[in-house]
């Protein structure tokens, strides 16, 4: 092995395990994410310092033979990931496989990045189901990086060092121009997966290589732990430009969380420059404290099989979740990682290793790729379904010890102005109208509901609104402003009502009510008194006015959800089971107190073992943990309905 690169593959183990560690959940890595824009600066580096020495000696670049060699790496592992992952399709969560299709098709074509870049997926959005490739983004820009990057140093016949300087530097100053612009109009996914956007740190990688390109030439002859005979060799500059980028890369890695802002305010050049400094210090001298350290036999042996680790630790994590595990935290952290550590050294002894070695001539080399990419593409098209289009919840702390259920007399405590009307007789000469209320999983539950004789639905359904009003509230993590739109729901509701005047009414709530949310100075959520007595007003109210037209009421239970784990695999805390029984609870207290209305026990129903399930009687009936799938609803609406002909019988 080449012993300049020593130090180097310990830059590639630090990078690799700091974006581990995040997606693992490791509380004081919520930066983590940053150690592939170390990656990015370390390819830009090599490949340029390789381009740049073959430019420069024989004045020509081997195209053919570049991407050759850049095939035969990074190809080979990349293909059996995506066909392993198509294959085990049923282990990850349903909706992160959705559109597996064309996320397999896309990764395979190298284009992945733009893929998600154009559907504005926020690559730092909290809980939800992301892809399992959604990982090989870097992989596209880097690939597409080395398509066109050789092409440019031609083009700018950059055979000399101050050229390939300033044509590395002015494309770091656009691609920097570039984020700042589009931090401020496009989607955060744009920003963060576009190639434009990141080709800033694979150019600062590029102008380092300028920079140091007579220390490059000069280490591939020289023992191991000498100085450059560049001036920024002379000692202690080296050790001080590692140490201070290191410092600055531990400090971003622990306090930068994504947000749009650190974008904006040029996190991705700073980073950048940080990696820079680190890679310039070990490469001007490899017997500094620093470059021994990275040179030590683990982290050379980590980051000769960071590729590896990189591949296959997203799809492995997303696989051993929570659920399926029943672990968590650190526990959960180390299953995962020694699990991705096995599947690495395996992908670079049977895959990597032997694809570099065997002898193939390089003329029949990208053909191969090209078949290989080909069959890849095909089997993704014929063995995965199409995508299909499932509503997602809009703004897509430990269980309470207790059941504090308010009193019976909740009734009593409403000033309610509204006339309680007796549920009028339904004329059986027609359908039976029923009006339905409720958030996203009401209105995806009427959006697959079949035609069923008798039965004529109308839905009112609001997309990210209960009943719970006030606010600010917190969703998977993050802190969401009130919401005044679903605070209007008495007058909306009322004014539906006596437009449609049905025969029945059907609520369906309880996903929003069992947040978190800021309540008389304090976070409060169903287990907490205080709250549940204000959560039972608010659905007194609600039974009160749905039933002020003469229409019957039908209020459902709540469903167990699971939509989304936190990244150490633990619940958000709106998912927690506890919560939902209280609030079910409440719901049964508060109908008792409305004589005429009914209880659906739709989360019996759905729930039968009393806990959160996919599948019930062999058909999967949530999508995302949260919503109701089409089979999902053609298996449950004849069973609804029979529960609403009764509530109207009654």
């Amino acid at each position: 092995m080449d012993r300049r690169i020593r130090p180097l593959d310990g830059i590639r183990a630090l990078a690799v395990l700091a974006v581990l560690a995040t997606h693992a959940g490791i509380p004081f890595l919520p930066g983590g994410f940053v150690g592939v824009d170390v990656f990015f600066v370390l390819s830009g580096f090599l490949i340029t310092s390789l381009l740049f020495d073959q430019l420069s000696v024989t004045g020509r670049i081997d195209l053919g033979g570049f991407w050759t060699r850049r095939a035969r790496r990074l190809l080979p592992a990349a293909l059996v990931m995506i066909v392993a992952v198509v294959a085990a399709r049923p282990l990850f969560v349903p909706d992160s496989v959705a559109a597996l299709r064309g996320d397999a098709i896309a990764t395979a074509l190298w284009s992945g990045n733009w893929r998600w870049a154009l559907q504005g997926t926020n690559y730092f959005a909290q809980g939800g189901t992301p892809s399992p490739l959604q990982h090989t983004w870097s992989l596209a820009v880097e690939e597409q990086f080395y398509l066109v990057w050789p092409l440019l140093i031609l083009a700018c016949r950059a055979a000399r060092r101050r050229r390939l300087f300033a044509v590395s530097l002015a494309g770091v100053a656009a691609s920097a121009v570039a984020t700042y612009v589009l931090a401020r109009v496009a989607s955060p996914g744009r920003v963060y997966f576009g190639t434009d956007t990141r080709a800033q740190e694979l150019l600062v990688g590029a102008a380092l290589a300028a920079l140091l390109a007579p220390t490059w030439r000069w280490l591939a002859t020289t023992p191991p732990g000498t100085q450059s005979p560049q001036p920024a060799g002379r000692r202690p500059v080296p050790l001080l430009l590692s140490l201070c980028g290191l410092a600055v890369l531990t400090g971003i890695a622990t306090v930068a969380d994504g947000a749009p802002s650190e974008f904006r305010h040029g996190l991705l050049l700073l980073t950048a420059l940080a990696a820079a400094a680190l890679v310039a210090g070990v490469v001007l001298d490899s017997g500094q404290p620093v470059a021994r350290l990275l040179s030590t036999r683990l982290m050379v042996g980590i980051g000769r099989i960071s590729y590896g680790l990189y591949l296959w630790h997203w799809p492995v994590y997303l696989a051993l979740d929570g659920e399926r595990t029943g672990l968590h935290g650190y526990v959960l952290a180390a299953l995962r990682v020694g699990v991705t550590g096995v599947l690495a050294g395996a992908s670079f002894v049977l895959i990597e290793r032997p694809a570099q070695r065997v002898k193939v001539r390089p003329r029949r080399v990208l053909p191969a790729a090209a078949t290989a990419v080909a069959v890849v593409v095909a089997i993704s098209a014929w063995t995965t379904p199409a995508p299909s289009s499932v509503p997602r919840v809009a703004l897509t702390s430990p269980p309470s010890s207790g059941f504090s259920v308010p009193p019976l007399m909740v009734k009593s405590k409403l000033a309610s102005r509204l006339h309680v009307a007796v549920p009028r007789a339904i004329s059986r000469h027609g359908p039976l109208k029923v009006a339905v209320f409720g958030d996203s999983v009401s209105l995806t539950l009427m959006l697959y509901m079949p035609q069923e004789p008798g039965i004529e639905f109308t839905d009112y359904s609001v997309l990210g609104c209960g009943i719970a009003t006030g606010g600010p509230f917190l969703f998977q993590g993050q802190l969401w402003p009130d919401n005044r739109k679903c605070d209007a729901w008495p007058r909306r509701w009322l004014r539906q009502l006596r437009a449609d005047r049905p025969d029945e009414v059907l609520l369906l709530v309880g996903r929003w009510e069992v947040m978190d949310r800021l309540y008389q100075g304090l976070w409060q959520h169903p287990g907490d008194p205080a709250y549940d007595d204000h959560l039972a007003a608010l659905l007194s109210q609600a039974i009160t006015l749905l039933g002020s037209t003469g229409a019957r009421v039908v209020v459902s239970t709540a469903l167990y959800n699971r939509g989304g784990e936190q990244p150490d695999g633990s619940l958000y805390p709106e998912d927690i089971p506890n919560r939902v029984t209280v609030w079910n609870r409440l719901v049964r207290t508060v109908v008792a107190a409305h004589p005429g209305t009914h209880l659906l026990n739709l989360n019996r129903k759905l729930c039968p073992n009393g806990t959160f399930t996919w599948t019930v009687d062999g058909i999967q009936v949530r999508s995302d943990g949260v919503h109701l799938t089409q089979q999902g609803v053609q298996w449950l609406a004849p069973w609804l309905v029979r529960q609403l002909f009764h509530a109207a019988r009654v």
